[in-house]
């Protein structure tokens, strides 16, 4: 394997970790690894929207972890190839292929979170578009830092 690679296989090594323990919560707070296997699972659990908690910190937090990481993947793996449509294409796959795989570890593994999940893929690819048309991430911190200047110092 090329070392290039190793970042982008080892994100998605995290990815696959964090999304198929069996409690996500120690394993952020107690960093305790747990696997639970299941041989048989119920595939119509993709489809499940009746857990949506949108008044639920901990849920929305998930989520935006979601939509992190897949979006940290993204921008890892279009650095790496250097194409942003085969990085879009790839993630994407990647994502639906962990929500699948929590369906086998004890997880809900749901279609919604596939979508959260290409939701911060779209939002990273639009980022870095951005950057790259401001001039990359030194003209844009420029710009930003520039924005907090008084006027009047000027």
């Amino acid at each position: 394997m090329k070392t290039k690679y190793i970042p982008v296989v080892l994100w998605g090594f995290c990815i696959l970790l964090a999304t198929n323990n069996y409690n996500f919560q120690a394993l952020l707070f107690a960093q305790e690894i747990d696997f639970h296997i299941r041989l048989l699972p119920d595939f119509s659990d993709l489809f499940i929207t009746s857990d949506i908690q949108l008044d639920s910190k901990t849920y929305v937090f998930q989520k935006i972890g979601h939509a992190l990481s897949f979006g940290i993947l993204f921008l890892l793996l279009a650095k790496t190839i250097g194409s942003n449509a085969k990085a879009i294409v790839f993630c994407s796959l990647f994502a639906y292929f962990t929500e699948f795989l929590q369906l086998f570890f004890l997880r809900s593994g749901r279609i919604s979170d596939v979508l959260i999940d290409i939701g911060g893929i779209y939002l990273a690819y639009r980022l870095s578009g951005y950057v790259e048309s401001q001039g990359g991430l030194s003209a844009v911190f420029g710009k930003i830092a520039d924005s907090f200047i008084d006027d009047k110092s000027r």
